[in-house]
C-alpha cells in the first residue's frame, strides 16, 4: 500500500514547495493549503487544493494582515484582480478567485508546474536558439492577448515568465494596469525593474504595449545570453543606459553569432523609439516565418525538471480527499522549543527523554544555536519577514505589492528576499568565518523547533576573515524594506522606517523623534537635502531614483 504522507512530502519537494508551518492557516477561503510555495514582505503563497475535494490545484497568495487592513492596499489589490481577470489566454494563469475570509485577504490562480525563466537559465543553462524562438512565439502570443484585453503588463522580466510543460506563460499582474485607465505613476515614481523597463517609461512615465515589447526583448536576450542587454542591477546607471544608450555590444554580438535572425529581431524590440518596435503579433509571425513557431520539447535538462514538477503536481492532485496539509515533521514539538529571547538565568526545562547519546546532544546544540540567533522577525528589528524558507526557487521581485500567485509564486520575491537575508547576516552577533549561506534558508533550520536543552550562549565576537569588505551602515544596518515604491510626506510604516534609517546612518537628521516610521516635515527636509547632494530632482519624494541613490555604497 502506498504511504500517502510520504508520497505527499515527496511530491511537495518535486513541485518546489515546503511543508507548512503550524502557524499557517488550515483553510483559505474554499482552499486547503498543501505546502508553501514562497514568502515575501507582502505575504505568503500556498499550493492548495479545493477543500471540498474537487480536482485541481491552485496557487493562493495571502496578504499579510498589516497590509490587508489598509484601504489603499485593498483598492490596489482589487484593481490587480480586475486587470488579471480581463486576461484570458493559455499564456497566463487563469484567475480563479479572490476573497477576504477570517481576516485573510487572498487571491488564487491556476497553478502552473514550472520554473521561472530565471531559474531555468540559472539551473539548466542558457536557452538554445530554438528555445528562444519558442519564447518569441509564445510570449508574443501572451502580449497579443494582453493588448486585446486592453492591459499593459509594465513589469515583464525573466522572473515573471514561467516555463511549464505546456509552454511559456506571463505571470504577476501586480503593477499592470488597464490601458484605458488613468496612470497611477506620478512624477519621479517609476515602478518596475530597472534593467527591463522601457526607455519611454523611465523618461516620461509613458507605458503601453510597445513598452511591453521592449521589456520582452530584454527578457529574451537574458534567456539566450544570461545577461540583460543594458546590464544587471537596479541603480541609476542601469536606468541611464536603458533610457539613452545602445545595448551592450558584447552581449548582442554573442547573440548574433548564435542566430543572426534572432539577434536582428531582438535588436528591433530594443529600439529607443516605440514606433520602431515590432507589434506582439509580428513577433509570433516572425517566429513562424523562421520555422520556429513551436518547439516540440524544451531542451534538456530543463525538460526533465519540468516533467518532475508535473509528476509531483499529479500526485498531489490525485491524493484522496482529507490527505494533507503536509506539516513540517517537527510540528508536534514546536511549542516546546526554547524561546529565542530566553535569559541565561531562566529556569531550564527538564528534558523529556533521558540518556541521549553524545552525538545527539551535539546535534541538539547546533539546532538550538540556529533557532536562537536573531532574525528579521525579532521584535528588536521590527522588519517584515522576507522569507518563510520555502524551497521553491525565487527571483527578483516587483516593487509594488503583487497578489498574483501563479506558478512559481515565490519567484516574485527573490530580490527582496536576498536583500533581507543580507541584512540578516549583518545582524548575526556570533563568530562566523565561513562564506555567507545560500539566500534560501532550509525549512528545517529556519522553522524547526524541538524539546531540547538550551544551547550555550554564543560569543559576541564577529569574525569575517573570508568575507568581503563590510557594506556601509546604511546598507547593512537598514533592512526593513527592499522595494522602490513611491514614499512621500504623510506615509507611515516600514518603507518610511527604511528611508529614515538610511538617511540617519548617512548623517541626515530626520527630527527629534528619530526613526519612527512617520514621513513628516523633518524627514521630507532630510530627503530634499540628500537629493540635492546627489544631484537628483529635489521633490522630497522617495521614488526609484532616490531609492537607488540611498542604497548606493557612496
Amino acid at each position: 500500500m502506498t504511504d500517502t504522507p510520504a508520497a505527499g512530502d515527496t511530491a511537495l519537494r518535486q513541485v518546489g514547495a515546503a511543508p507548512l508551518l503550524p502557524t499557517d492557516p488550515p483553510r483559505i477561503g474554499p482552499y486547503a493549503p498543501l505546502g508553501l510555495l514562497g514568502s515575501g514582505g507582502m505575504g505568503r503563497v500556498y499550493l492548495a487544493r479545493h477543500a471540498d475535494g474537487r480536482p485541481g490545484l491552485a496557487a493562493v497568495k495571502v496578504i499579510r494582515p498589516e497590509y490587508a487592513e489598509g484601504p489603499d492596499f485593498r483598492r490596489r489589490f482589487e484593481r490587480e484582480a480586475a486587470v488579471h481577470g480581463r486576461v484570458r489566454t493559455p499564456r497566463a494563469p487563469h484567475l480563479l478567485g479572490t476573497g477576504f475570509d477570517d481576516a485573510l485577504l487572498w487571491m488564487s490562480t491556476e497553478y502552473l508546474p514550472g520554473l521561472t525563466l530565471v531559474d531555468a537559465v540559472r539551473e539548466c543553462g542558457l536557452m538554445e536558439p530554438a528555445g528562444v524562438w519558442r519564447l518569441v512565439a509564445e510570449l508574443g502570443e501572451a502580449l497579443s492577448a494582453l493588448t486585446a484585453a486592453g492591459v499593459v503588463h509594465r513589469d515583464l522580466k525573466p522572473s515573471n515568465v514561467i516555463l511549464s510543460p505546456r509552454g511559456a506563460h506571463v505571470i504577476d499582474f501586480g503593477i499592470s494596469r488597464a490601458a484605458d485607465s488613468s496612470a497611477i505613476t506620478t512624477t519621479g515614481n517609476r515602478v518596475g525593474t530597472a534593467a527591463y523597463m522601457a526607455p519611454e517609461y523611465l523618461r516620461e512615465g509613458r507605458c503601453d504595449a510597445a513598452s511591453d515589447v521592449f521589456s520582452l526583448g530584454c527578457t529574451l536576450v537574458y534567456a539566450a545570453t544570461g545577461h540583460a542587454p543594458f546590464g544587471d542591477g537596479t541603480g541609476v546607471d542601469v536606468m541611464h543606459r536603458v533610457a539613452f544608450e545602445a545595448p551592450d555590444a558584447e552581449v548582442m554580438d554573442e547573440l548574433a553569432q548564435s542566430d543572426p535572425a534572432l539577434a536582428a529581431l531582438l535588436t528591433a524590440c530594443l529600439a529607443k523609439d516605440p514606433a520602431g518596435r515590432p507589434a506582439p503579433r509580428q513577433l509570433t509571425d516572425a517566429a513562424t516565418a523562421a520555422g520556429h513557431g513551436r518547439a516540440s520539447h524544451w531542451q534538456e535538462p530543463l525538460a526533465a525538471r519540468l516533467r518532475e514538477r508535473q509528476q509531483g503536481c499529479a500526485v498531489l492532485a490525485d491524493l484522496p480527499a482529507g490527505n494533507g496539509p503536509f506539516r513540517t515533521p517537527t510540528q508536534p514539538v514546536v511549542s516546546h522549543a526554547p524561546a529565542p529571547t530566553a535569559s541565561r538565568n531562566g529556569r531550564r526545562r527538564r528534558p523529556l527523554m533521558a540518556g541521549v547519546a553524545g552525538i545527539a546532544v551535539g546535534a541538539v546544540a547546533v539546532g538550538a544555536f540556529l533557532l536562537t540567533r536573531p532574525g528579521l522577525e525579532s521584535p528588536a528589528v521590527a522588519a517584515p519577514t522576507g522569507s518563510a524558507g520555502a524551497t521553491a526557487s525565487t527571483a527578483p521581485a516587483s516593487s509594488q505589492p503583487s497578489a498574483s500567485p501563479s506558478a512559481s509564486a515565490s519567484a516574485q520575491e527573490d530580490e527582496e528576499k536576498k536583500d533581507k537575508d543580507k541584512g540578516k547576516d549583518q545582524q548575526v552577533t556570533v563568530e562566523r568565518t565561513s562564506p555567507e549561506p545560500d539566500s534560501t534558508p532550509s525549512p528545517t533550520t529556519t522553522r524547526a523547533g524541538g524539546d531540547n536543552p538550551p544551547a550555550p550562549t554564543p560569543t559576541a565576537t564577529v569574525t569575517r576573515t573570508t568575507a568581503p569588505p563590510a557594506d556601509p551602515a546604511w546598507i547593512s544596518g537598514c533592512t526593513y524594506y527592499s522595494g522602490t515604491e513611491q514614499t512621500e510626506y504623510g506615509d507611515k510604516g516600514q518603507r518610511v522606517v527604511q528611508v529614515q534609517c538610511m538617511l540617519t546612518k548617512r548623517g541626515y537628521s530626520v527630527g527629534s523623534s528619530g526613526v519612527d516610521g512617520e514621513f513628516g516635515k523633518d524627514t521630507r527636509s532630510a530627503v530634499k537635502q540628500f537629493q540635492s547632494a546627489k544631484g537628483l530632482e529635489v521633490d522630497g519624494q522617495v521614488g526609484p531614483y532616490t531609492w537607488a541613490a540611498l542604497r548606493s555604497s557612496t
